[in-house]
């Protein structure tokens, strides 16, 4: 695929972008698997896309906070502030994205309005995330943080769970030892029961 055809597929899955014509602002850069994606891009701080590929944004310190694909956007929460993301994005494939400056960006957002609706909901739902994440995080035990993510995840008392054993663990910021033994004493207890990928809580209402 060009350039062109791999945006205008992220786009199409991308809560900002989505429908959304393509400005011609938008350059493009190639990573190869563990490299650092950096919003600085010549020089010129940028927000990016992500339009092929895969990558993990963490605090730098080991522990995954989310996996973004194609159509995840980055570096859009600091548009009007001169101040770094905490955060590092790591490509954990052969990775390509799209970027912006966000001087440009910025002027896009006061042209359009279903652009800075977009941007703003999105800042919004990152905000809310955060909080979940911090609410997570400030759990003491590694069982009891555990069982909070499944209740906060479930559907009708039953998680999927999508992400390896490692991911997972990197997700409650615990080791993956810690991991098993905590899904073993919540099973033992008979909180849940575990059916291979799925996860029933047993005590759901």
């Amino acid at each position: 695929m060009t350039d062109r055809e791999l945006i205008k597929k992220a786009f199409s899955s991308s809560v900002l972008f989505q429908g959304l014509p393509i400005d011609k602002s938008w350059f493009y850069k190639e990573f190869s698997r563990n490299d650092k994606i950096s919003e600085h891009q010549n020089g010129i701080d940028c927000l990016g896309l992500i339009i092929k590929g895969s990558a993990e944004v963490s605090p730098g310190d080991g522990s995954a906070v989310s996996r973004i694909g194609a159509g995840a956007e980055f570096g859009i929460c600091n548009i009007f502030i001169n101040e770094n993301m905490p955060t590092e994005i790591t490509a954990k494939t052969a990775c390509k994205a799209a970027f912006m400056p966000k001087d440009v960006f910025a002027s896009l957002l006061s042209q359009d309005n279903v652009l800075m609706y977009r941007y703003v909901r999105l800042c919004n739902e990152k905000m809310i995330y955060l909080a979940e994440k911090l609410r997570l995080m400030s759990i003491q035990g590694c069982k009891e943080r555990l069982e909070f993510w499944l209740r906060q995840n479930s559907a009708n008392g039953e998680v999927t769970v999508k992400l390896s054993k490692d991911d997972l663990a990197k997700r409650l910021g615990i080791s993956r030892a810690s991991l098993f033994r905590a899904l073993s004493q919540l099973e033992l207890s008979g909180i849940i029961s575990c059916y291979g990928a799925t996860i029933v809580l047993n005590n759901a209402n």
